[in-house]
């Protein structure tokens, strides 16, 4: 008799960009506006309940993006009232999701002008390999977002 296994793995057709900034999220999402020419809409937060177990623990989510395409950005703070989003990259303020086709170079050349953001200390790709809690990462919304306004990958 053969052995059956169920498998439960997440998709993951994405990358994933670290950022530690001062930058509020609203300023940040200004910031990444510009450089990538789409427009950033806030959707509803993600909840967890916290190590303690006391209270709920709220990290933000903004998305911009064309879902007919799947080529789209999602931001999530990673930090919120001592709690982390993805311990594992606990050094990050933001996570930034790419979906979509876009390639190493595309990807170097957000990161070098998001790096030269006064208020950003550093920024670099996040191997997913590295990522143990990627369930937290999945966020399902009520609507869809905006489209991009600039059909241009990256400036």
């Amino acid at each position: 008799m053969a052995d059956k296994k169920i498998k439960n793995e997440i998709s993951v057709d994405y990358q994933l960009i670290g950022i530690a900034s001062s930058l509020r999220e609203y300023k940040l999402c200004y910031h990444l506006n510009l450089i990538l020419g789409c427009d950033f809409r806030k959707l509803k937060d993600l909840f967890f309940g916290s190590t303690e177990r006391t209270r709920t623990v709220q990290f933000s989510v903004f998305k911009a993006g064309e879902e007919e395409h799947l080529n789209k950005f999602i931001i999530f703070t990673n930090k919120s009232l001592g709690e982390v989003l993805l311990p594992e990259v606990s050094n990050f303020d933001y996570i930034v999701q790419v979906h979509g086709n876009y390639e190493a170079e595309d990807i170097d050349r957000l990161i070098n002008e998001v790096r030269k953001l006064p208020e950003v200390m550093m920024t670099a790709v996040i191997p997913l390999k590295k990522i143990k809690s990627k369930e937290r990462l999945i966020y399902e919304e009520e609507r869809p977002s905006q489209r991009l306004i600039n059909t241009k990958r990256f400036k």
